[in-house]
């Protein structure tokens, strides 16, 4: 009987787990935001890369001390890493001449209760280099944003080149 009962509990714990275990799968992410709050997310994340392509074009550094957190880094189409003061002081001492730089479809998804949220879009940006040369770039990003402070700020990103459409 002692035998039977033991192999009873543990029947009984491995289908309570089981059903536990289930459960927690078919719930919603208890991190989840609210859907008006995450569209609300969704928007200002938008509004940010936005004004991180305006910062780009009218070679505005206030912009990024405002929206790169200060152990912001990012990783170039080339591979190259850089931190927050080296982007703005490459920003700074850059001859590249725009005439046009957007960020566009802009996806975002949002996560930590809607602490952080993630963006993938495309940033195309036209003009002339150094040495005159007209270019004509288009990159994929994602950007890892996190709510510090009560303002949003980009924690770190990548870009890769997408290919020249003929």
């Amino acid at each position: 009987m002692h035998e039977f009962s033991t192999m009873t509990r543990l029947c009984a714990m491995l289908i309570l787990a089981a059903s536990i275990g289930t459960a927690a799968c078919a719930q919603p992410p208890a991190l989840a935001a609210a859907p008006a709050k995450q569209a609300e997310i969704e928007a200002a994340v938008r509004g940010l890369s936005a004004d991180w392509a305006q910062a780009m074009l009218k070679k505005d550094a206030a912009i990024l001390e405002r929206i790169w957190a200060p152990d912001f880094v990012y990783v170039e189409p080339s591979g190259r890493r850089f931190t927050k003061a080296d982007g703005i002081a490459d920003l700074k001492k850059s001859t590249e001449q725009y005439t046009s730089a957007v960020a566009s479809s802009i996806d975002v998804r949002v996560y930590g209760g809607g602490t952080v949220a993630v963006d993938i879009g495309d940033y195309k940006e036209v003009g002339r280099d150094k040495d005159g040369k007209a270019f004509d770039r288009t990159t994929r990003f994602t950007n890892v944003w996190v709510l510090k402070g009560g303002a949003w700020q980009c924690v770190s990103g990548h870009a890769s080149q997408l290919p020249a459409r003929p």
